[in-house]
């Protein structure tokens, strides 16, 4: 009797350094071990969580490369993942493209394509990302908030992602960075003054005579060094923004 052939690996789509044994969706987010490294270098063992949320994941699945072998995927891949990516990343404050190439056995396994992730380039991203977020849910973390965003404010604490097409309380216009030395409970109130300075919502064509700049902070910057602060604009008087005002 013929002996069975060694499949171990070959039903892993991007090998066992990985660890996946199913191909990545569209959307999927996931947790990324870095063995003894933080800049998460080399490949990371990859996991799901399926909630988006519950796990702080490390990053979100935002599109794909096709290839027609395993080869074309390892040289064009990571090149081509940088490109498909651009434009959240440009949206984003501290994120990274990293591409997850198919191997030579995993290669239809993988559906001959390489996945493209944005992650946290110091930490956690801890939740959904771009068009994954679903109007009206409320921001985990500052990490998940991208240049145009509209937001409902309903407290110091919690804002919600707003259509900005409806009225809505704030919009983000970029970000900043605050000094190593400033604590987070120092930020809570230096953070709009820099945001003013550094990201003036006049630059962005709002009246200063009817506009301020506002911020965002979150523990997630403040855990990984970065000291990220997401600056917003927003009526003086505490009016709501109108969607033709964006």
């Amino acid at each position: 009797m013929a002996q069975e052939p060694d499949t171990k690996g070959t039903q892993r789509p991007y090998g066992d350094t990985v660890g996946l044994g199913d191909p990545l969706k569209g959307g999927d987010c996931v947790l990324a071990d870095w063995p003894g490294a933080k800049v998460f270098q080399g490949t990371p063992r990859l996991s799901l969580d399926p909630s988006c949320a519950e796990q702080a994941p490390d990053g979100q699945v935002m599109a794909f490369v096709t290839a027609a072998s395993a080869a074309e995927a390892r040289e064009e891949g990571p090149a081509a993942c940088e490109e498909r990516t651009e434009g959240i990343r440009e949206r984003l404050a501290d994120v990274r493209s990293f591409a997850v190439v198919p191997t030579e056995a995993g290669f239809e396994a993988a559906g001959r394509r390489t996945a493209c992730l944005v992650l946290g380039a110091h930490g956690p991203v801890f939740g959904p990302l771009g068009e994954h977020r679903k109007t009206g849910a409320a921001f985990a973390d500052t990490a998940t908030m991208q240049r145009r965003d509209c937001l409902d404010v309903r407290s110091q604490r919690d804002a919600r992602l707003a259509s900005c097409d409806e009225p809505h309380d704030e919009q983000v216009l970029g970000f900043t960075r605050l000094g190593a030395d400033v604590t987070l409970t120092e930020a809570r109130t230096e953070s709009d003054t820099a945001c003013a300075r550094e990201v003036p919502p006049r630059d962005y064509g709002f009246d200063p005579s009817v506009y301020t700049a506002g911020s965002w902070t979150s523990d997630g910057s403040w855990k990984n060094g970065t000291h990220f602060v997401v600056c917003t604009v927003r009526k003086q008087n505490g009016g709501t923004m109108e969607g033709d005002e964006s």
